[in-house]
């Protein structure tokens, strides 16, 4: 065995008992010249971590290997906090602690230092800003959360020795992710047990016999102790809470929905959930200092959100499963009082032509105006409706104001190519239904009145006036800039928080999610 070998063998020996400690301190001098050369390789949250810990190191030094458990301590609390510890190197900072990865130069430490600067600062964004951004067909907004400088605070808790506390300092104090999360802690402890098992339910019996009922109503969180001595009264009481969490008919009943959605294996309501926290995350930012009205599709439900807390929430209708409503990020330029609603070409020729051509009547009746193209209002029994169809109808169809028209009082006007919008509706029995998926796509709101007071803050007068003269027959739509332009995000989010501060998770009305069943 030559020199070099034996030389090589020592320094492997010397890595491996003493870590980085065997090599000469890394100088400040030499961290800034690596991470000059290596600067096409560093992102901008490296360099201005260590612009602000004035290029000492912060983890391959004996003096702050400190950092480095503290570090691997946060990453393993990964899936507790809805995030992937795959996206970590969880394997490769643990084996740099325990010694199996031998670092034999003063490059391999300096390249493991950054190397794990890169990663606490991945891992720390998905803290703050979530892992993952929600899918808009349309995206005005272009927004980046950025609210928080996480490579300064991270170098800044490292400064101070108070990295333990940086977890705390990230999470957004917003009751919808603690709440979330606090549910995720739940499943996560539930599915480590070593007597765990995915649970199907067949007996429809709501009794403490029911032994997979019990076991689900365990797991779901409903019931703390899994062999508890639970009445039959009680038992009833937690499946009408258990229906609540799932949106359906509180009777207590385990009918085939309820028995459906108790079904679905837990590790696909931990995916909704996982999914649903990183959303909130995501939208932390946006949401400080200013009101972003947010539509969940599958929940049917617009909350209006401003510092971490919902300042009006309302039920909504949103598009059927054959004409879904779109997922946007855009933001409300004007309201319209009084407006006319223009039918889209697609319901005029399928839905209203055939009643038309029975009867023209129909367009008296419903309070309908016929626009030719250069926007003259037309008599309607001077066309001859039988000659037009799907592929040829060379007019507008709109509906007047009044108490019957199709877009109530008040419409929200937002840009997008989908041609939706928020607004009013006559037809106000439908809010009590929770399954509220009825409309061509466009979103009706519960309580519009509200809504537009918020984006008319400094013009309430309007709205107030609408109000106190109600539907008026043929007048002309009025058109109110909002005060600012209000984000509004439309997203499909499948599970999330009610006022009370319960989980619940939402049915999958457009099966976007079929991949959270999967296993």
């Amino acid at each position: 065995m030559n020199n070099y070998c034996r030389y090589k063998i020592i320094l492997i020996i010397i890595g491996c008992v003493c870590g980085t400690a065997a090599f000469p301190q890394i100088t400040r001098e030499r961290l800034l010249q690596f991470i000059s050369e290596e600067k096409n390789n560093s992102n901008s949250g490296t360099i201005d971590f260590y612009t602000r810990l004035n290029y000492n190191t912060a983890w391959i030094q004996s003096n702050n290997l400190y950092n480095r458990d503290i570090f691997l301590n946060s990453l393993k609390s990964s899936a507790v906090l809805g995030l992937v510890a795959s996206d970590y190197p969880i394997k490769y900072i643990d084996s740099l602690n325990k010694g199996s990865v031998p670092l034999l130069n003063r490059n391999d430490s300096l390249d493991a230092e950054v190397r794990i600067t890169g990663a606490a600062i991945h891992f720390y964004k998905d803290v703050a800003y979530g892992n993952i951004k929600p899918f808009f067909g349309y995206n005005e907004l272009k927004y980046m959360p950025d609210c928080r400088n996480v490579p300064i605070l991270l170098a800044d808790f490292i400064a101070t020795g108070k990295l333990r506390l940086l977890l705390t300092e990230l999470s957004p104090p917003f009751p919808e992710i603690i709440l979330l999360e606090q549910k995720i802690n739940w499943f996560y402890t539930v599915m480590a047990d070593s007597n765990f098992h995915e649970v199907i339910i067949k007996s429809a019996q709501v009794t403490r016999n029911n032994k997979p009922l019990v076991s689900k109503l365990h797991q779901l969180g409903l019931i703390i102790f899994p062999d508890f001595k639970i009445s039959d009264s009680l038992m009833k009481v937690k499946v009408k809470e258990v229906q609540r969490q799932f949106n359906l008919l509180t009777d207590g009943v385990l009918r085939h929905t309820t028995l459906q959605e108790l079904n679905i294996p837990l590790s696909a309501r931990m995916k909704q959930l996982r999914l649903s926290v990183n959303y909130y995350r995501w939208l932390y930012c946006l949401i400080q200092n200013q009101s972003v009205i947010v539509v969940n599709i599958p929940a049917a439900y617009l909350k209006v959100y401003q510092d971490n807390k919902a300042i009006l929430e309302m039920r909504i209708i949103v598009g059927k499963q054959s004409t879904p409503t779109p997922t946007l990020a855009s933001s409300v330029r004007e309201v319209i009082l009084y407006p006319y609603w223009h039918v889209p070409d697609s319901i005029a020729t399928k839905e209203l032509l055939p009643a038309i051509k029975r009867n023209p009547g129909y367009i008296d009746a419903g309070n309908y105006q016929v626009l030719n193209p250069s926007g003259k209002i037309m008599n309607p029994y001077s066309i001859d409706w039988h000659a037009l169809s799907t592929s040829y109808f060379p007019y507008i169809i709109r509906q007047s104001t009044g108490c019957d028209n199709a877009l109530g009082l008040l419409k929200l006007n937002f840009y997008s190519p989908f041609g939706v919008y928020l607004h009013d509706t006559p037809k106000k029995s439908l809010f009590g239904l929770n399954r509220r998926y009825f409309s061509h796509g466009c979103m009706r709101m519960e309580k519009p009145m509200e809504l537009g007071h918020l984006v008319l803050k400094n013009n309430m007068k309007a709205i107030d006036t609408l109000e106190q003269k109600g539907c008026l027959r043929n007048r002309a739509p009025i058109t109110v800039r909002a005060d600012e332009n209000m984000p509004v995000i439309v997203w499909y989010n499948p599970a999330g928080v009610d006022s009370t501060g319960r989980v619940l998770f939402y049915e999958d009305v457009y099966r976007k999610f079929d991949w959270l069943k999967r296993k």
